[in-house]
């Protein structure tokens, strides 16, 4: 459907990476725009040149989720906040840090759809958008993020059960390795410099176009999941080049 017959959204990590793009190219398009994020002065940066409207929230806080948003109506929701910090394996990981990625990937996400939906049903109109990640959808060596992961991915796959009916879409985007804070949060600066230059990642307007093509699909069309590596990394950690050892 055209992308005016929505009039507002909310985007959650949206104080850089992907989120930030995708705050830009709404309220580019006139669409009253949500930015959610926990640093304050990234989103006074974005408000001020975005003319978004932001919100200071940390997700991991449900009565803060409650109270700041309960007054929220929007038509698009684009979870995104989440992050990747590396703790090793399961058996030698931090217990707090755990429960803090579980939190911030998943409930997060939960929560903020429980929030938000009942009104988009209200209105029969609404698309709920789930950044998952390739690593949801295929095995890698961190467990706790790939879980979190997997589990955006049977959300959505539970959520358009849930909804039909009520003319609400749930797309999720898978994205592989691409060009965000992201690696430098969760491996740290140098090793985050070596992923992103090893190839072309994918760029967060790459993401950003995917997710406005899911929207402005004809509302009889659900895309439902989108899969997305750069053109020389292929699922499993691959790149141009491994394929020769990739039994070694």
């Amino acid at each position: 459907m055209p992308l005016s017959d929505y009039k507002n959204a909310l985007v959650t990590g949206a104080s850089t990476g992907i989120g930030k793009a995708m705050v830009k190219a709404l309220t580019d398009r006139s669409i009253t725009t949500y930015a959610l994020a926990r640093r304050k002065e990234l989103l006074e940066d974005l408000q001020s040149e975005t003319n978004c409207i932001p919100i200071t929230l940390d997700l991991r806080d449900k009565e803060a989720i409650d109270l700041q948003l309960r007054d929220v109506e929007v038509d698009i929701l684009i979870n995104n906040a989440g992050h990747g910090r590396s703790e090793g394996p399961l058996h030698e990981a931090n217990i707090d840090s755990v429960y803090d990625m579980v939190q911030t990937n998943l409930t997060s996400a939960m929560h903020l759809v429980r929030t938000l939906t009942p009104k988009m049903i209200s209105k029969n109109r609404g698309h709920i958008v789930m950044i998952g990640s390739v690593s949801g959808l295929h095995p890698i060596q961190q467990s706790v993020y790939g879980a979190t992961k997997g589990a955006i991915h049977m959300l959505c796959q539970n959520l358009r059960i849930e909804l039909l009916g009520k003319g609400i879409r749930v797309t999720e985007i898978c994205p592989a390795r691409t060009n965000t804070d992201f690696f430098k949060t969760a491996f740290g600066e140098r090793a985050a410099e070596d992923l992103i230059n090893r190839f072309q990642p994918l760029e967060p307007t790459d993401i950003c176009d995917a997710i406005l093509h899911s929207i402005q699909a004809p509302q009889r069309v659900n895309i439902t999941t989108i899969e997305m590596t750069a053109t020389d990394q292929a699922v499993g950690g691959l790149q141009s080049g491994d394929a020769g050892n990739a039994y070694k």
